[in-house]
């Protein structure tokens, strides 16, 4: 796991996430969210899930963070007030170096996402592809973002290597070339948490997230 996000289930925000996620990400019913946690415990990492409509048929992805101070003001979304945290920047994640160093760590250590330390546990389960566990993912430097797409250097095991983290708004089973495309080897999956973990299928995973490293080793 790859840590304890600190929840407020009684927390008050305005505006809300049903909100923010109607409006930034054209999620008209929010199913739920994950997190990934920054060990500095500055940066609050999310990624709401829902649809277009009620029928829930197309799932939509907007990833955000949280931060007492802006980061960047093009991936600013909105001002939060939270009752306990007080005001909230949120911004589009793929903006923000702290997630995008942490689901770059995620997807190459093949990590999973955080567990809450309170109220009901994520509605949707992380999954990183990456088989290097003790990789160091630190430092990502971001020289162009856009709502779906990062591009930068990030610091792998002490070396500089360039990366591309692609999260479209809306995810996609995993493919392996027989329609033209192919999934990246690196690539960040989220499961429903009631599709159940005793399962050997990946029927129900969707790739949320694509990762390119320069080095050959991780391609």
């Amino acid at each position: 796991m790859s840590g304890t996000a600190e929840i407020y289930p009684d927390a008050e925000l305005n505006p809300t996430k049903e909100d923010i996620a109607a409006r930034y990400g054209g999620i008209k019913t929010l199913i739920g969210t994950a997190r990934i946690v920054d060990p500095a415990g500055k940066v609050g990492i999310e990624i709401y899930f829902g649809g277009e409509d009620s029928s829930r048929q197309r799932l939509i992805q907007l990833p955000v963070t949280y931060r007492e101070n802006e980061i960047d003001p093009e991936g600013t979304l909105t001002e939060m007030e939270h009752n306990i945290l007080g005001k909230r920047f949120v911004t589009n994640a793929l903006h923000d170096p702290v997630a995008v160093t942490e689901i770059i760590r995620t997807i190459v250590q093949g990590d999973d996402g955080a567990a809450h330390s309170d109220g009901p546990a994520p509605a949707f389960r992380l999954q990183g592809s990456g088989d290097e566990p003790e990789t160091t993912v630190e430092e990502a430097q971001i020289a162009e973002a856009t709502r779906q797409r990062a591009v930068g250097t990030v610091t792998v095991n002490g070396e500089v290597l360039s990366y591309k983290l692609r999260m479209t708004n809306l995810p996609h089973p995993f493919r392996r070339g027989e329609t033209g495309y192919s999934t990246s080897r690196l690539h960040l999956t989220a499961t429903p948490a009631n599709a159940g973990s005793d399962t050997d299928s990946d029927d129900d995973a969707l790739v949320i997230a694509e990762l390119v490293l320069s080095d050959g080793l991780f391609n």
